[in-house]
């Protein structure tokens, strides 16, 4: 028996998707040959301007997971579009580019310039990210800015778009609601939760911010919790994101309501997490079918 989920109109075979921030653009996974058992990939955040990052470290390993403070560094959509998505249309799966900004305006400015090119799928509009105009605070902790950004995102693409869902700041769900009513296609539940480590005998972090996102398998019921609310309060489908480790993971995510599972920070130890998850996925399928 074969096995299909659906994504904005196109079934694939899997329900995994490599998570932002994790597989680069996909190109090294490709050369790895890793990328079997995804059905598309996130690209990493890409901005209007290059921007060089958090200064090291930018990783830091904890008990039960790992602390990042990558600060979307990457080289700016100009040089994405020209140099790495002509690269990246060589690959075998979709590619869906994250895309951020430091201020409402920038995000539509962003997506315009990639329109230029054929390779995106479609978009991932991360709201996790600071709104600089408005002193820092998050984008997606204001209902009515989320509603604003994916109005102004889909007024200059015919793309789907999904809309990156925080869960610092705000209601997730109000967040969720927000983004259907400003055009969004999907909403991705959720990005890394606010974590911080400390050297008691110093007292000092070892992120030079201090405080980054954390990620770890033992956030995954945080994260069914937030995909089952977010799933009651909208129509449009919900894209599950935070906590996997093993097949399991991915069905009770989908058990949730999610109709596609991101799988990021496990890529680090398994770099082809995606076919384990996938052949586990469907093995178990089959076995409680029986």
């Amino acid at each position: 028996m074969r096995y299909y989920w659906e994504l904005w109109g196109r079934r694939f075979d899997s329900p995994i998707i490599l998570a932002s921030g994790t597989a680069g653009f996909g190109l090294e996974l490709m050369e790895q040959n890793n990328l079997h058992g995804a059905a598309a990939v996130v690209s990493k955040a890409t901005t209007l301007k290059p921007t060089p990052g958090n200064p090291p470290p930018r990783i830091v390993e904890t008990k039960f997971g790992l602390l990042n403070s990558i600060g979307l560094a990457n080289p700016g959509v100009d040089e994405i579009v020209k140099t790495i998505l002509p690269e990246a249309d060589s690959l075998p799966i979709p590619l869906i580019v994250n895309v951020a900004g430091e201020t409402v305006e920038e995000f539509p400015a962003v997506i315009e310039k990639l329109e230029r090119s054929p390779v995106p799928f479609g978009y991932e509009v991360n709201v996790s990210c600071p709104n600089v105009a408005a002193g820092g605070m998050v984008f997606g902790a204001s209902p009515s800015t989320v509603e604003e950004i994916a109005r102004l995102v889909n007024s200059v693409t015919s793309r789907p778009f999904s809309v990156k869902l925080t869960p610092n700041e705000g209601s997730i769900t109000e967040a969720a609601q927000a983004a259907e009513t400003g055009g969004a296609d999907s909403v991705t539940v959720c990005n890394t939760f606010l974590g911080m480590k400390m050297n008691w005998r110093t007292g000092r972090a070892p992120l030079k911010r201090k405080v980054g996102g954390y990620s770890s398998p033992a956030l995954l019921p945080l994260t069914v919790a937030r995909v089952y609310k977010t799933c009651e309060a909208v129509d449009i489908p919900v894209l599950a994101s935070g906590g996997v480790s093993c097949p399991e993971d991915v069905l009770e995510l989908l058990a949730a309501g999610a109709v596609m599972v991101q799988v990021g920070t496990w890529l680090m130890r398994r770099p082809d997490a995606a076919g384990e998850l996938r052949e586990g996925v469907v093995r178990l399928l089959e076995s409680d079918s029986q």
